[in-house]
């Protein structure tokens, strides 16, 4: 049985990381969001001014959300071919069928959760994937299948993995011994589940009153100390033993971590430049508004009326150096502010491998400045690629061990590795000068190889490129005809005297 104490403990990095997870998460999201997350720079004394200056601020300035646009951009390539399963002698397995259709319970297929896994990862650096089973004990297999008791699985971000423990085996593999995980979260209690190799402990614990906490506290004050496990009694719990033997969690990586178990975001950088670029557009837009509605500047005793027209009454004794006047910034400052965003922007294209397929305006690139972009891109997708293959070979692994089911030899999960990236308007450019270099040099298998790698680039489904490769041999074979004809009449001796 679990005590306060042993509730209450945490991962050394787990307090520090949250609030971390938090910022990510909420530039990901954006919107409300964001906002609420108040990533604004507060100006000295702006609390002090009329009215709450620094919530119009917020309302005012909008956000790109440059997070979003890359993760999105990230699973476009990744998922453009899907996952291949093969499921050997199981193809035909009701339940399998099921688990693929409808992999945690909740109407999502195993790709559609790959894919959120592969966004969650790119957001936090790591997820937690569980593959669990309903304890219920059916009579008959044919009972599993009409109520679904079935192996599924649940995402989990690093946030809600409240404390985890490795231990080192007899070979050297590190193996999970103890996570402890937040499994849902109310206003006045939370739920957890701790998973050892041998038992499985459910609680429901009592919490204070929920507190809202911001990284900007924590950049205002780099000595806060936020606890978010501050849990005054437990309510219930009851343990029940691991089945398995085992812990059944998946720790998935995009870029292991300093700390086993923990990640290094991909939009840790691009977060910081958004936010860069989001407090630079609120100075923008100050800017602009200041410029062109001018501050006036007057004595208590100085009547005024603003807008075009209006008319000021000053008292007659009042000194010439208290007379009213505007304050009005030049707008000189506004193309200083534009040319940092963009220098924000081109870093963030730069950090994300995105430049070329972006195609921002500006330098254009060069062949080869191309050309390494791209495989930068490419070798960041395969990177992940691999990633999620190997998490999806795990899970199927612990669904076999859950259904007491053998690891089928002809069972294979593969995803694409490679992704062509090309810069199609330039091969074609390179296609159609080489045409025209040899347009009178009598070369027919080198044009109809050339005719349909550009068959393979404007094309788009496979039988289209099929059809016309099937053209274009269909006009070399003549042409191989002639030219070999023309070769044996060049070689074959003339005799005059039967002429």
């Amino acid at each position: 049985m679990f005590s306060l104490e042993q509730v209450k403990q945490s991962h050394p990095h787990w307090n520090n990381l949250r609030q971390h997870y938090d910022y990510l998460y909420r530039s990901y999201l954006g919107g409300k969001e964001y906002r609420d997350g108040a990533y604004l720079r507060k100006y000295l004394n702006e609390d002090a001014g009329p009215g709450n200056q620094y919530d119009l601020r917020l309302i005012n300035t909008p956000l790109y959300n440059y997070c979003k646009t890359t993760v999105d951009v990230y699973r476009s390539f990744l998922f453009r071919v899907p996952p291949t399963r093969r499921l050997g002698g199981y193809v035909e397995d009701v339940e399998i069928t099921a688990f693929i259709a409808d992999a945690d319970h909740d109407g999502r297929n195993l790709t559609a959760f790959m894919k959120t896994i592969a966004d969650r990862c790119a957001i936090f650096g790591s997820m937690w994937i569980l593959v669990d089973r309903p304890a219920y004990q059916a009579q008959t297999r044919a009972e599993e299948i009409m109520l679904g008791i079935r192996p599924y699985v649940t995402a989990y971000h690093p946030g809600a993995v409240m404390d985890w423990r490795y231990e080192q085996q007899a070979n050297g593999a590190q193996q999970l011994s103890y996570i402890k995980v937040i499994e849902e979260s109310y206003a006045e209690y939370d739920v957890m589940k701790v998973w050892t190799p041998d038992t499985i402990t459910k609680l429901k614990v009592e919490k204070p009153p929920m507190q809202v906490y911001t990284e900007q506290q924590n950049l205002s004050n780099s000595n806060t100390k936020i606890s978010y496990n501050e849990y005054t009694k437990i309510i219930s719990q009851e343990e029940t033993p691991n089945p398995l033997g085992y812990i059944p969690f998946i720790n998935v990586v995009t870029e292991a971590g300093m700390v086993k178990g923990t990640g290094v975001s991909l939009l840790g950088d691009v977060a910081d430049l958004q936010r860069s670029i989001y407090n630079k557009l609120s100075g923008l837009e100050q800017t602009i508004r200041i410029s062109g509605h001018p501050t006036l500047v007057k004595s208590a005793d100085t009547e005024a009326a603003a807008g075009a027209g209006a008319i000021i009454t000053m008292p007659d004794n009042l000194p010439g150096d208290l007379r009213p006047f505007l304050l009005q910034p030049t707008g000189a400052s506004i193309d200083g502010i534009l040319r940092s965003i963009e220098e924000d922007i081109k870093a963030i294209n730069d950090i994300t491998h995105l430049q070329a397929v972006k195609a921002t305006t500006g330098t254009p690139m060069s062949g080869v400045a191309l050309q390494t972009e791209f495989q930068q891109l490419n070798s960041r997708l395969s990177d992940i690629a691999d990633m999620l293959e190997e998490a999806e070979i795990a899970i199927w692994k612990i669904y076999f061990d859950w259904q007491g089911m053998a690891w089928p030899e002809d069972f294979e999960i593969s995803y694409e590795k490679s992704f062509d990236l090309r810069d199609k308007h330039s091969d074609l450019e390179l296609m159609r000068k080489g045409l025209e270099i040899i347009k009178d040099k009598n070369l027919p298998v080198f044009e109809a190889n050339i005719l349909k790698q550009v068959a393979n680039i404007v094309l788009m489904t496979d039988d289209e490129i099929q059809e016309t490769e099937e053209e274009i041999e269909l006009i070399e074979e003549p042409l191989e005809q002639a030219k070999g004809l023309e070769t044996s009449l060049e070689s074959t001796p003339i005799n005059t005297e039967e002429m």
